[in-house]
Formats: C-alpha cells, sequence, structure tokens
C-alpha cells in the first residue's frame, strides 16, 4: 500500500480549513501540509448576483487574510466595509449607534460573501508549492501507529479523490487538523464529548434589494422572536443591497418559509420598521437550525480542533467564523513556537498551549451570546426596561463604545 506522508494533514478545505493551510504554508515552506476537502466542486463566485452568506470580518480577521495573500484578491472587488452599526430593541426606546470615528479608524470591519472569501482562499492555496489540495476526501477510518495518522477516504475509486495516486486513498501525517465543521468526523472520531445548547431558533438568510442606500451601515434589529440583522453589500454596481439574517422562533420560522417572495418581503419590511425603504425584491431563501455547541476538549494524541468542529455559536454578532480564525491564528502562533524549539508540531504541550489559550476565550463568547440571546428574548416587562436602560446606557458613553468597538474588532 502506497503513503503519502505529511507534516500536517487539516481535514475540511472551508474558509477556516483553508486559512489553516494557508498560513501555516506561508509561515513554513518546509512543512508538508495535506488539505482534504469533501466536496469535488470548486467554490464560484456569481458575477451577475451576491451570495446570502456573508461574513462580518473583524480587523484582526482580515490582518490574517492579507498575511496569507488572500485578501488582496478580494479587496476593492466584492467586500463592503462597514463605517457605522446600528442596534436597537424593538420593544422600547433603547438603541446604540456605533461609530468608526469613535475610534478614528477608517471602518468597523467588511462584509464580504462567502463564496468570495472561498475562492480567494482556494486560487491562493493552488500557487502554495507545499500545500496539497485532495478533494473528494471523505475521511471514514483512521488508525496511529508509532505518533503517525493513517487516515483512509471513503471513496474506493481512486478516481474519485483528486491529489492521491494510490488506488486505495490513504494519508500518513504527524499532525491532524479538523477542520470540518459543527458535524466534525475528526472530533467524532476522537471520541471528543460536546455540550450542546439548541435554541429553538432557524435562521433565515437571503439577499434583499432596499428602496435605499444601506449607507455602508450594518443594521440590527432585536425583536422578541429572535434578531433581525441587514449587512451591507458592495460589487454588483449600487448600495442597496444588504445580506438579511433573521433568526426567529422556530415556529415563526416556518410560518415564514412557507410565504411566496412578495408577501415574505412584506414581512421582512415590517420587522425592519423600513428603515431602508420598501423592500423592493429578495433573493432565494436559505434556512438552518441554530444552536451552541462546545467540545470539551480541543484535542487528542496528535489531532486538534478548530473553528466549528470545536466550537458553532449564535449568529446574532457574526463572530462564528471570526472565532475560527482566531483559533487558526493562535495555533499557527504555537506550532511556529514549537518549531522553533524543535519541538513536533502534534507534541501535547503545542496542543495544550492552543487549548489554554482558546478554549476559555470561546467558552466565554459562547456564554456572552446565549446570555444576549436570553435577555433580549425575554418579554417580561423588568427584562425589557433593563435591557432598553443598558442600550442607552451604552449609547451615551463615548468610553464604552470605545471599548466595546476595538474588543469586537480584535475578535
Amino acid at each position: 500500500m502506497n503513503r503519502q506522508r505529511m507534516d500536517v494533514t487539516i481535514v475540511g478545505g472551508g474558509m477556516v480549513g483553508m486559512a489553516q493551510a494557508a498560513l501555516l504554508a506561508v509561515r513554513h515552506p518546509e512543512l508538508r501540509i495535506s488539505l482534504l476537502e469533501a466536496s469535488n466542486v470548486d467554490p464560484q463566485v456569481r458575477e451577475d448576483t451576491y451570495d446570502a452568506r456573508v461574513v462580518a470580518l473583524t480587523e484582526a480577521s482580515r490582518a490574517l487574510l492579507e498575511e496569507v495573500g488572500a485578501w488582496q484578491r478580494i479587496a476593492g472587488q466584492r467586500e463592503c466595509p462597514y463605517t457605522q452599526m446600528r442596534v436597537w430593541d424593538a420593544e422600547g426606546t433603547g438603541s446604540v449607534w456605533f461609530d468608526c470615528r469613535d475610534v478614528k479608524l477608517p471602518n468597523l470591519g467588511h462584509i464580504v460573501e462567502n463564496s468570495v472569501i472561498l475562492q480567494a482562499l482556494r486560487e491562493r492555496i493552488a500557487e502554495l508549492s507545499n500545500v496539497d489540495l485532495v478533494t473528494g476526501f471523505q475521511l471514514e477510518s483512521w488508525w496511529r501507529d508509532c505518533g503517525l495518522w493513517h487516515l483512509q477516504s471513503r471513496s474506493p475509486d481512486r478516481d474519485a479523490v483528486e491529489g492521491l495516486d494510490n488506488q486505495s486513498p490513504v494519508l500518513t501525517t504527524r499532525l491532524l487538523i479538523g477542520a470540518d465543521g459543527a458535524r466534525s468526523r475528526v472530533r467524532d472520531l476522537l471520541r471528543i464529548r460536546t455540550r450542546d445548547v439548541e435554541y429553538q431558533q432557524t435562521a433565515l438568510v437571503c439577499v434583499a434589494r432596499c428602496e435605499q442606500s444601506h449607507q455602508s451601515t450594518a443594521w440590527q434589529r432585536f425583536l422578541d422572536t429572535g434578531p433581525l440583522a441587514f449587512l451591507p453589500l458592495a460589487g454588483l454596481g449600487d448600495d442597496r443591497h444588504c445580506a438579511v439574517v433573521w433568526s426567529a422562533d422556530d415556529s415563526l420560522a416556518r410560518e415564514l418559509v412557507m410565504l411566496d417572495d412578495k408577501a415574505f418581503a412584506l414581512n421582512l419590511e415590517k420587522a425592519f420598521e423600513s428603515r431602508l425603504g420598501a423592500i423592493e425584491s429578495v433573493s432565494e431563501r436559505f434556512s438552518f437550525a441554530l444552536r451552541a455547541r462546545h467540545a470539551e476538549s480541543y484535542f487528542g494524541p496528535g489531532a486538534v480542533l478548530i473553528g466549528d468542529a470545536a466550537h458553532s455559536i449564535h449568529p446574532l454578532a457574526g463572530q462564528g467564523v471570526n472565532l475560527g480564525l482566531m483559533d487558526v491564528l493562535v495555533l499557527s502562533e504555537e506550532i511556529d513556537r514549537a518549531l522553533k524549539r524543535e519541538i513536533s508540531p502534534a507534541h501535547a504541550s503545542v496542543l495544550t498551549r492552543y487549548q489554554r489559550r482558546r478554549r476559555g476565550e470561546n467558552a466565554a463568547t459562547l456564554k456572552a451570546m446565549s446570555t444576549f440571546k436570553s435577555l433580549f428574548g425575554a418579554g417580561d416587562l423588568h427584562w425589557r426596561w433593563l435591557r432598553n436602560t443598558g442600550l442607552s446606557m451604552v449609547d451615551s458613553s463615548p468610553l464604552l463604545k470605545k471599548r466595546i468597538i476595538m474588543r469586537a474588532m480584535s475578535v
């Protein structure tokens, strides 16, 4: 059996997995890196319409993409820097208005379509000679021997797996990184348990064309049935398109899914208080159940979890991908440290340090999002007063707003 020997293998070719491969490859050209992706479909950016799935990139995440050489393919094309963020409560008068001028910066972050980031990273990966992208590799089984992982693909057809030459696709690696999402196969094979919280909410996402300009502003209204966000889009010639993320209680979401586009647009406009005028059109809608999930451990012998494989979060603050990219940065830093000390990147001390630096931070963010969800979903008069007072207090304190902005931009 012919086995391909790698230093680092990453399972999962999404944004986080590709960013991890690219960052390690750029910093360490001597490493042999394999990136395993189950799909054979290349990410494609449509030139005539927007992708409804977007990311609100923080400055820290943007800088990471710039370091690996992907941001240069995105900037000025299909990204929308937002300069303001307006948040308000549907049940009261409380509101907060964040402005980049409060922190003397050109913007608060960038809204970028998922497909744009994926394509930019895929193109960059193709340029890196020390990264092998293997598509169609669906991890089925593995075994560990002499400190090495041996990975077996689910597909018995050699033609279904691009990048491996042997008839029974097997790959051997020192360090295994699981970046394969919330339903991680790597996490399951490591027998790492998770703590799950069901929100009983569904997120509906689409693109809405509004009557008025989005004003380079991220908008979020908290309803008692869940938060509603309008995120500005740019790149197709106007400033009236927004990516919509409507997190609604399951019962309401089922009703909204059944509506035709015209009726849905009217409901959306009402829920958004017509802040940008009429909703002139909406794109195809997608929906997914919302839950929080956190792995009880981020690593096993010679293997480690990053991104959604380690933690999933409520989308109300748009921090999911940013948390994953910070996992990438910290794990890379620990691998940098290990290689300088001539320690294997798969050594338990390396993975322990990574977990120590990231798990507590991620747990705090997950807890904060669950608390926000509970607070803004409470219909009791006392809680309504408390959250409206809190929003107004933040809005009246320049120092507090500055601290919140700087904290959010560094995630």
